[in-house]
């Protein structure tokens, strides 16, 4: 009778997978300079992680900004747009630098 064949050791693979820490910084800016650039707001947060809220902030200004554009033709939406805007730019990059904030801890 022969020996059955000697089985190989088990080998555990190990996966190192270096995850660099996300800036607060860097989701800030990439927050505001798109939105004063190409009325972009929301990629800070897709950075950050936060795709449902990236994609509400990015859709739900460019719907807000249809609704100020057609109220530009009874001449309120050359206040409320700019309005609305700064608000934006402001809130939305206060809350994608706290969300990157708030990830890490």
């Amino acid at each position: 009778m022969s020996s059955p064949p000697p089985v190989p050791p088990q080998v555990q693979h190990v996966h190192h997978h270096y995850v660099p820490a996300k800036s607060s910084g860097t989701a800030a800016i990439l927050e505001l300079v798109p939105g004063i650039f190409i009325q972009t707001f929301g990629i800070g947060h897709l950075y950050a992680g936060n795709v449902g809220t990236g994609l509400l902030f990015m859709f739900g200004y460019w719907a807000l900004a249809v609704v100020n554009l057609m109220l530009c033709f009874v001449f309120i939406g050359f206040i409320t747009w700019p309005i609305c805007w700064i608000a934006t730019a402001i809130l939305s990059t206060i809350i994608a630098s706290n969300s990157v904030k708030s990830a890490r801890v």
